[in-house]
């Protein structure tokens, strides 16, 4: 059974610095923000929906070598959330004074 002491766990989420990608283009920051994250989500992206006007080949190539970095990070955040869900509830009494 795993125990978590929940206010060591929202002492250790506030903690943690957030992850954000530097020194992004903005036609890098168009294709994570509106194709990556859109589809690393499971939602659909029709092409009809994509302005290609709005990146460039560079950009591409970007988000090509940020790639192996996002799924790492995202695999460490789906390991805990999957932690997290599968932990049971435990029943306690509260004493009120």
């Amino acid at each position: 059974m795993i125990t978590v002491s929940v206010t060591q766990l929202v002492d250790a989420i506030m903690e943690a610095d957030v992850y954000s990608l530097p020194n992004m283009s903005s036609g890098t920051d168009y294709l994570y923000n509106s194709l990556y994250k859109r589809l690393s989500s499971g939602e659909d992206v029709r092409l009809s929906e994509i302005d290609y006007n709005s990146f460039e080949l560079d950009d591409i190539n970007s988000m090509r070598k940020k790639y192996d970095t996002l799924v790492t990070h995202k695999s460490k955040a789906d390991s805990i959330a999957n932690t997290l869900r599968e932990l049971s509830p435990v029943v306690t009494a509260a004493a009120f004074v």
